[in-house]
C-alpha cells in the first residue's frame, strides 16, 4: 500500500473539521446572535463569513445558519435556516481519502459532521487545505518522485541528455550548494547530478525517453506541471496563502487518480519490482 493511502486511512475527518460557532434557539433575536457571533470570532481570530452555527427549537436541532443569513431586526426563525439533509452528513471518523471523494463528488458547500447521534461541526473543501491532508498529498507526490528518480538513476548520463541547458545549469548549481565532490576531470558525477534535478525535470527526462513514454502514457498529461506546483507549494510555503493547494475542487480527484496511475505505469517499466499500491 502506498504511503498516501496509508496516511489517508490513519487521518480522518475528526482531524480537519471545523466545530460549529455555537448553538442558537430559533426564537433568539438576530441582534443578540450577531453580537455573540462577532465576539466569538474576534476572540478566536476567525473569519465571521466562514462560520456555521446550529439552530435549535425546543432543544432539538432544526438546521444551520450562516453569517449572510442573519437579517437585521428579525428573530432567527424569520431568517433563512438551512434544514438538515441526510445526504450532507459525514461521520467524524471517515478516512480522509474517502472524505475527499465524498466532498468532491457532491455539490454541497458544506457537510455536517456527525459523532454518534450528535452534530459536532462541519466540513468544506477548504478544510482539506489544512496540514493533515496536505501531508497526505505531499506523500503521494514524494512516492511518485521516488520511482521517477529510481528510473533516471538507472542510466543518469543518458537521461541528463534530455534536460535543456538551462535546467542542467540549475541542477549543477544545486550540486554545488550541496558540496558534492567532482570527478577526476573536475566534472559532476552523473549519479549525483541527477539527484539535484527538480520534480518537473524528472518528468521531462522520462517523457523525452521514447521507451518510457510509450510504456507510461500518463506522462503526456499536463498534470506534471500541476504536480510540481502542488509539491512546491506544500514543501516551500510562502506568503498569506502559505501551503494552500493550487488546484480546484473539481480537479483534485482526477489529479490524484492520474498520479496513482502514473506511479503504477512507472513501476511496471521495471519487471524486477513488484509493488502493491
Amino acid at each position: 500500500m502506498s504511503t498516501f493511502k496509508t496516511l489517508s486511512k490513519l487521518i480522518n475527518v475528526n482531524d480537519i473539521y471545523e466545530p460549529f460557532l455555537g448553538e442558537f434557539d430559533n426564537s433568539e433575536n438576530v441582534a443578540g446572535v450577531y453580537d455573540e457571533w462577532m465576539s466569538h470570532c474576534h476572540t478566536e481570530g476567525l473569519d465571521p463569513m466562514e462560520q456555521l452555527a446550529l439552530v435549535k427549537q425546543n432543544e432539538e436541532t432544526i438546521g444551520t445558519i450562516e453569517h449572510d443569513d442573519l437579517e437585521e431586526s428579525r428573530t432567527l426563525y424569520e431568517c433563512n435556516i438551512s434544514p438538515i439533509r441526510v445526504d450532507s452528513l459525514i461521520s467524524y471518523n471517515t478516512p480522509l481519502l474517502e472524505a475527499i471523494q465524498t466532498v468532491c463528488s457532491r455539490d454541497f458547500n458544506f457537510f455536517l459532521v456527525l459523532m454518534g447521534n450528535r452534530l459536532i461541526g462541519y466540513l468544506t473543501f477548504d478544510h482539506f487545505q489544512k496540514l493533515p491532508f496536505r501531508m497526505c498529498l505531499f506523500a503521494l507526490l514524494i512516492d511518485l518522485e521516488k520511482v521517477m528518480l529510481k528510473i533516471v538513476k538507472s542510466d543518469p548520463a543518458l537521461y541528463l541528455k534530455n534536460l535543456t541547458d538551462g535546467r542542467l545549469r540549475k541542477a549543477k548549481e544545486i550540486y554545488g550548494f550541496r558540496r558534492y565532490s567532482l570527478d577526476n576531470e573536475n566534472k559532476e558525477h552523473a549519479s549525483k547530478l541527477i539527484e539535484c534535478t527538480a520534480f518537473i525535470d524528472k518528468i521531462s527526462m522520462l517523457k523525452k525517453n521514447a521507451v518510457i513514454s510509450q510504456k507510461c502514457p500518463k506522462l503526456k498529461s499536463d498534470n506534471g506541471k500541476i504536480a510540481e506546483t502542488i509539491r512546491n507549494s506544500i514543501a516551500h510555503p510562502e506568503g498569506e496563502e502559505s501551503g494552500l493547494l493550487p488546484i480546484k475542487r473539481e480537479a483534485l480527484l482526477p489529479f490524484i487518480k492520474w498520479t496513482e496511475d502514473l506511479q503504477k505505469q512507472l513501476y511496471a517499466t521495471d519487471s524486477r519490482d513488484i509493488v502493491l499500491l
